[in-house]
């Protein structure tokens, strides 16, 4: 409550705008906290880690084009600081780790509002130029604390269904003691990308790899900041042997895997960006759709969209389950329930063509994952 008043009578201290911005994002309440960030976004351009603090609550209200932008912004003032005063703001000082923190949540912004090139633009220079395999091979006692940043493409990949790139542009690493985490995120994404491709023995390959990875002692001491990563790979030990079991025709197996995967990223520690790169409820409500199973559907869409506002997976998957209901309707809605969603559903496409409206945004959005056959997805 003192830091609350501090706040409303010195809203353009930096530091108090800072830690406020703490304290509201996790709150019932971010929103509260955007004054601040727009202190913090005007008055210090060449701050990178305070331009980038205010997205911490874009994210949290739905402003994916926000989050982008200013974490991009960010990039490029930490850039310019580590190549002015590399002593105190390159690779081997403390700071760099605020530097990794804003290139991943730019990414994370990406994958949420649906802006691949700059989240796949993004995340290869923090693999590539800033968090290579040669530079943790220089600089080992960094690992445990910065690998886990290292393979964000991938997610990117994941996000949009880029099933062949993945088998054909992703490299596993040398070394997979030390790129632990890199090397156990590639082979859950072959195992998904073998899936969707129908290839299924191998996608079992890749899972069995996988288990053997997540489950190897080091994931226990390693983390991505507030998570360890034994508890991040976890969640996807059941998505991957879940989106296996869908496409072997296996639905009711499949849908309680995805369930397990879904409670497990709800019981990672808070974070931002999440520990989990991307909602599993997208996979999903996306499979339950396509099964027919429409309410339990909207229910995962609607409980998605109350953890990542107005993110346009989570639109568009509501959007086709009330569309389903009143097509679909024999009578088992009143006329004054169908009236209700047919607001809500014009509400939701109008949400989902203004988030579309981004400069960032560059594909088009078709089903709630790309996991899913847009054709089931969208029948009638």
């Amino acid at each position: 409550q003192q830091q609350q008043q501090q706040q409303e009578s010195s809203s353009s201290h930096p530091g108090l705008c800072h830690m406020y911005i703490h304290l509201s994002e996790m709150s019932a309440n971010p929103s509260r906290a955007l004054p601040c960030c727009d202190q913090l976004r005007k008055g210090f351009p060449h701050g990178g880690h305070l331009i980038h603090m205010a997205t911490h609550i874009d994210v949290l209200v739905g402003d994916y084009d926000s989050c982008v932008q200013y974490n991009y912004n960010a990039v490029a003032a930490d850039d310019h600081a580590m190549k002015s005063c590399p002593s105190m703001m390159g690779k081997s000082a403390f700071y760099f780790g605020y530097i990794v923190h804003d290139y991943h949540m730019l990414v994370y912004g990406g994958i949420l509002g649906g802006m691949e090139q700059i989240a796949m633009e993004t995340a290869l220079k923090l693999s590539q130029q800033h968090l290579s395999e040669d530079f943790f091979a220089k600089h080992p006692s960094m690992a445990p604390g910065l690998e886990s940043y290292s393979v964000s493409e991938a997610h990117v990949m994941i996000r949009f269904g880029r099933w062949k790139e993945i088998l054909q542009q992703l490299e596993l690493p040398k070394d997979a003691d030390l790129m632990l985490f890199r090397a156990a995120t590639i082979t859950f994404a072959r195992g998904i990308a073998y899936a969707n491709l129908g290839e299924l023995e191998n996608a079992k390959k890749e899972a069995d790899k996988y288990d053997e990875l997540r489950l190897r002692p080091a994931t226990k001491e390693r983390t991505l900041h507030n998570n360890k990563i034994h508890d991040i790979l976890a969640v996807d030990a059941p998505m991957l042997r879940g989106e296996i079991a869908y496409h072997e025709g296996r639905h009711d197996e499949a849908f309680t895997l995805l369930r397990e995967a879904v409670h497990l990223q709800d019981s990672l520690h808070y974070d931002e960006p999440w520990g989990k790169m991307q909602a599993v409820r997208h996979a999903l409500g996306g499979l339950l759709l396509e099964q027919g199973i429409v309410k339990e559907a909207e229910d995962v869409f609607r409980k998605d969209l109350s953890l990542f506002p107005l993110n346009p997976f989570g639109l568009l998957g509501l959007i086709q389950c009330l569309q389903r209901q009143i097509n679909n309707n024999t009578g088992s809605l009143t006329e004054e329930e169908t009236n209700a969603k047919s607001e809500e559903l014009k509400k939701l496409k109008e949400q989902l063509a203004h988030q579309r409206s981004s400069k960032w945004a560059d594909v088009e959005i078709v089903v709630p994952c790309a996991c899913c056959d847009s054709k089931l997805v969208q029948q009638e």
